[in-house]
């Protein structure tokens, strides 16, 4: 506060300081175990959803089917029919097991050793690699990478990245209307922004925004799909500490944001631990 004298003029100025470096920054850590549980959380959801529905369903029917066998009595052809539901209860269980696996496969990869990852030779790998689809549909891939054409990151996650947002671009397209997808990337306070734009069918975000990342969530049953594909990209954005948005009009198209830290390369070491 100022003091003055009988006149009101300022004699000097009297003040305390206070560190409160301490309870800021337990307070950043506090949040950051929040998130984390929540993550964590959200996580464990996921996981309960594919146990008790995926697992648990072709699970159930196997056994009963298998009772049924049991009593005996039936046709050749009965016993096809029922050796057939089995088979497919069966495939049911695998797929579901190897979308755990793959999940969980995310948790583990990211300790894999980072390197240079140029944007352009990805989605020129990624456009080699499904050009038969590309050439069916006529689509039209543009890039705009002049802000910044390479991160420092893990490649398999990237490519998984790209490579999921562009075969979804091109698997919702629009009866009639050639595919054109649009990449661009920028620089922004050290934070790289990717944004993947179609002119496809578009999400009605209103009634299904909350949804969009979620597993086994579908949006366009006429099409064939999992609901796999962007539940894999938001844990894989995440794993790299980054985030991923979507604005979406039905009929109009969708735009996915990428936003992940621009890392500097991280020296690499042979030397082993004594």
């Amino acid at each position: 506060y100022i003091v003055t004298d009988d006149n009101h003029k300022p004699l000097r100025m009297v003040g305390a300081m206070h560190d409160i470096t301490k309870p800021k920054l337990m307070e950043v850590e506090r949040e950051l175990i929040t998130a984390d549980l929540m993550q964590r959380n959200n996580d464990l959801e996921q996981f309960t959803y594919i146990v008790s529905h995926n697992l648990r369903s072709p699970v159930s029917n196997i056994m009963g089917l298998a009772d049924v066998l049991k009593k005996g009595g039936y046709t050749d052809n009965e016993q096809a029919a029922f050796i057939d539901d089995i088979s497919y209860s069966i495939k049911k269980l695998d797929d579901a097991i190897k979308d755990l696996n793959r999940i969980l496969q995310v948790k583990k990869e990211i300790s894999e050793i980072k390197e240079e990852v140029n944007f352009t030779q990805l989605v020129n790998d990624i456009k080699g690699s499904i050009s038969q689809l590309i050439h069916e549909r006529d689509v039209l891939i543009t890039v705009d990478f002049n802000a910044i054409d390479h991160m420092y990151s893990l490649k398999t996650y990237l490519h998984s990245i790209f490579y999921n947002l562009i075969s979804n671009a091109i698997k919702y397209q629009r009866v009639g209307i050639r595919p054109v997808i649009n990449i661009t990337s920028e620089l922004i306070d050290n934070k790289i922004i990717l944004q993947f734009t179609d002119n496809g069918l578009g999400i009605n975000l209103d009634k299904y925004g909350s949804h969009v990342f979620g597993l086994y969530k579908r949006f366009h049953t006429n099409i064939d799909g999992k609901g796999v594909g962007l539940f894999m990209t938001k844990i894989q954005v995440a794993a790299l500490n980054g985030t991923i948005t979507v604005t979406s009009k039905v009929d109009e198209g969708t735009r996915f944001k990428v936003e992940l830290e621009n890392v500097k390369e991280e020296k690499q070491t042979n030397e082993q631990p004594d």
